[in-house]
């Protein structure tokens, strides 16, 4: 239903996340690809990258993987402490994640990224350095960090009284964020985005099109899409999300245009997660002017340390790095 809007479009990233796509058996996953690939024009150095629970990884299936047409795989490692997987009802131990890493590695994919995550519950400097400590062997090019939060509707936020008083101090909490940069960027793993760390030449493609405000389509039921300075979410229901495509309809529930001055706000807020920053030159020749209290906004954000300029390239500063979110409440209010 997609391919008109596709047809002679090039193709740089193919993501398939979820949590579970390999539930897919690969040749599921290689139809899939085949399918775009007759639909649209597929880049020589397309990134096509398959998320995976440690758990469901085995040497034969990303072999399988590999030979359909993946070539990046993305591990839910979350930590290497097993009481901490525990903590985060995960179903893998830290011996099966590291087993996972290296049965990638063996079925030839030279592209693997994992997650980390801190401020979990009960984690201490201590465990947080022997997560840390057991990644400089690993056959890995990326890494994205995450900060446990407690998003309604879930298991953690129900328990959240609970789980927040068993917190490390914020001192401490700060103080493994800066172990942890230091540490990846001493195996080689360069900070390019807030919560990204990556190789050289190895930064994410897929995530960097968000970042950059690439368009793109998401398949699948609640995924979202953003097309034509549109953004559309897809029926998060399983059922009507298959009814409205047996009716040939679009299974689209939620759309929206963002009105100026907010699209270029937000796509500029966005930007600035990448350390590169934003060069407001080419930003405003592509998109559009910003508006004179947007500039405000960012002078006031450099007078108070939270941003850095040189020329018309602006860049979190290191403070603003941790304050991102008031950063980008600010540029968007």
């Amino acid at each position: 239903m997609r391919k008109d809007a596709l047809r002679d479009k090039r193709i740089v990233s193919i993501y398939f996340g979820g949590g579970t796509p390999t539930k897919l058996a690969p040749s599921a996953i290689g139809t899939l690809i085949d399918e775009v690939a007759k639909g649209a024009v597929l880049d020589p150095h397309c990134e096509i990258t398959l998320e995976a629970n440690p758990e469901d990884v085995t040497y034969e299936k990303m072999l399988g993987y590999k030979k359909a047409g993946v070539n990046r795989v993305s591990l839910g490692i979350q930590s290497l402490v097993d009481s901490e997987l525990i903590t985060l009802g995960r179903q893998h131990s830290a011996k099966q994640a590291l087993h996972a890493i290296q049965e990638c590695h063996l079925a030839g994919f030279e592209n693997i990224s994992i997650d980390l995550m801190f401020e979990l519950p009960l984690q201490t400097g201590d465990s947080w350095q022997k997560s840390l400590s057991r990644l400089k062997d690993l056959p890995i090019t990326h890494l994205s960090l995450y900060n446990l939060t407690f998003e309604p509707h879930t298991v953690f936020f129900k328990k959240r009284a609970q789980l927040e008083a068993s917190l490390a101090p914020d001192e401490e909490r700060l103080n493994m964020l800066q172990d942890a940069v230091i540490h990846l960027e001493e195996i080689g793993l360069k900070r390019y985005e807030i919560s990204a760390f990556a190789h050289p030449g190895r930064h994410s493609r897929h995530n960097t099109g968000y970042w950059l405000g690439r368009p793109f389509f998401g398949l699948g039921p609640s995924a979202f899409s953003y097309w034509d300075k549109k953004r559309f979410s897809n029926k998060a229901h399983f059922n009507r999300y298959v009814e409205a495509l047996e009716s040939n309809a679009f299974p689209v529930d939620f759309e929206e245009c963002l009105p100026y001055p907010r699209n270029l706000q937000e796509l500029l807020a966005v930007q600035l997660r990448l350390v590169q920053g934003v060069d407001l030159n080419i930003f405003q020749s592509t998109h559009g002017p910003l508006p004179q209290e947007t500039l405000k906004v960012l002078e006031d954000l450099h007078a108070r340390n939270l941003l850095e300029r040189t020329q018309q390239r602006w860049q979190l500063s290191e403070q603003g790095m941790l304050f991102y979110d008031s950063v980008a409440s600010e540029l968007i209010s």
